[in-house]
């Protein structure tokens, strides 16, 4: 499927030194059909989006187009991607489909051509007089009557089975633009989930370094105390209540604070465990997608396709002999027609 559009949008010099084209196409990943859009470099990516709505009748809230790893924003021109280019292929994706309870799209409609074969001719009463009169000649005209049958029920099944096969090859070139999709988008969730892991990996190594020292400095609370209470104050700077470093300070709202941070540390602990685990079931639920969305299925499809090519061919050589049959037996019945009764009665 293939829809032709004119849009513009504003201006954009940053990639300016990029050759661009004219033409960009979008492939759309639930249904490999493709759309081709008359463009500049300065045309926004918004203004697109609303020509794939007008198409598709995908909102552009729920339009994500990938080029690669980028992710296209409506707010920029194409030129940002450096785009259009017969070399970059942009692929659209329904947000709305990418949920995990989302309904699959609707099945599509399909033609599929069957041979529209004729009537078998009717068995004429009575040959006629001039026909009649030579056996040969009326051999040929029954012979004529029925290889044209023949060559028009091999004609019926033959463009019945060129339109399939066209079908057919269609539907290949859809799903290997699926397929292409369904590669952007793994790439895109590993570079993805690639970026994730890293920040995932530094958050794990700054919470063990703090949760260490953390761990030792509350184990310690005691010992400090018993430190501050073991450093006598110089007799100058002792005073009723005050005769060494613990008396400086507030024993009990040092306890409490104590306390607190005690357990703000243990349920810490316990959101990090959290942590662990989602990140684990999440980079399971990854590999898993990752291995449900491995393609090459179209590879087969293909090869037997180029199999069935041979069927097609098949075909056409009995319909160039049904041809050159029915042109032999009509010559017959021309040549003995002359030769009978003269050029007059043809």
């Amino acid at each position: 499927m293939s829809s032709g559009s004119a849009v513009t949008g504003g201006g954009a010099e940053e990639a300016a030194a990029v050759p661009l084209g004219q033409k960009l196409i979008v492939h759309v990943a639930e249904n490999g059909h493709t759309l081709e859009f008359q463009c500049g470099g300065d045309t926004l990516v918004e203004a697109i989006q609303h020509s794939i709505q007008l198409h598709c009748e995908i909102p552009p809230a729920d339009q994500l187009l990938l080029c690669g790893n980028i992710s296209l924003d409506g707010a920029n021109a194409l030129a940002t991607y450096k785009l259009p280019r017969d070399d970059r292929e942009v692929f659209l994706y329904n947000k709305a489909r990418l949920l995990a309870d989302s309904r699959p799209p609707a099945p599509e409609s399909l033609y599929i051509p069957e041979p529209n074969i004729p009537p078998p001719p009717r068995p004429q009463g009575s040959p006629p007089s001039d026909a009649s009169a030579d056996p040969a000649l009326k051999a040929l005209v029954s012979y004529e009557t029925r290889f044209r049958y023949h060559f028009q029920v091999a004609n019926a099944v033959y463009q019945s089975s060129l339109a399939k096969f066209e079908l057919c090859r269609r539907l290949l070139r859809e799903g290997q633009v699926q397929e292409r999709a369904l590669d952007t988008a793994g790439s895109n969730l590993e570079h993805t989930f690639r970026k994730l892991s890293q920040r995932y990996s530094e958050f794990l190594r700054c919470f063990t370094q703090q949760h260490r020292s953390h761990v030792e400095m509350l184990a310690n609370f005691e010992r400090d105390v018993q430190k501050l209470r073991a450093v006598r104050l110089h007799p100058a700077l002792q005073s009723e209540g005050r005769h060494c470093l613990m008396d400086l300070l507030k024993e009990n709202d040092l306890r409490k604070l104590a306390d607190e941070c005690f357990c703000s540390h243990k349920k810490f602990e316990v959101k990090v465990s959290q942590l662990k685990a989602n990140f684990l079931e999440l980079k399971k639920r990854v590999e898993g997608l990752f291995h449900a969305m491995s393609s090459g299925g179209c590879k087969d499809v293909e090869k037997l396709i180029k199999e069935h090519q041979g069927v097609i061919g098949d075909q056409k050589i009995i319909m160039q002999a049904l041809r050159l049959d029915l042109a032999f037996v009509t010559l017959g019945i021309i040549y003995l027609y002359y030769k009978r009764f003269g050029l007059n009665n043809l």
